[in-house]
């Protein structure tokens, strides 16, 4: 019971963590199959399908590398009218998925997550 208390604390930091970094809107944790270990969101979305339907967007995306035979990417950027989305990955396990506002400067938030990233998949 108390590894499992310390487990959801790791996981309420590091959304603290991404929510810290500027531009970020809105994050989830989830597992690379989807399932949602952890948020910072509006509760007017259903949070557990867009963390399966990041997991499914990254998985794609790696998947048509392998096709391709080009490296996984590093990223998936996907930009709308006023924001964009965001999703990396986490290690084996797990991925972020962040939505930030579309002034937000990709770069600077991609380095800012990966740290972060890295600290999660040594964690998690």
């Amino acid at each position: 019971m108390t590894e499992q208390l310390g487990l959801k604390e790791r996981i309420n930091r590091f959304i603290k963590d991404i929510m810290g970094v500027e531009g970020v809107r809105a994050c989830v944790l989830s597992s690379r199959d989807g399932i949602l270990m952890g948020k910072a969101f509006s509760d007017d979305i259903s949070v557990p399908s867009f963390a399966a339907m990041s997991a499914t967007l990254l998985a794609s995306a790696e998947a048509a590398a392998s096709i391709a035979h080009v490296p996984a990417p590093q990223k998936i950027v996907a930009t709308s009218e006023g924001a964009l989305m965001m999703v990396i990955s986490a290690g084996e396990r797990t991925l972020i998925a962040a939505i930030l506002k579309d002034d937000t400067d990709q770069e600077a938030a991609y380095t800012a997550l990966t740290e972060i990233a890295r600290e999660i998949a040594e964690v998690l």
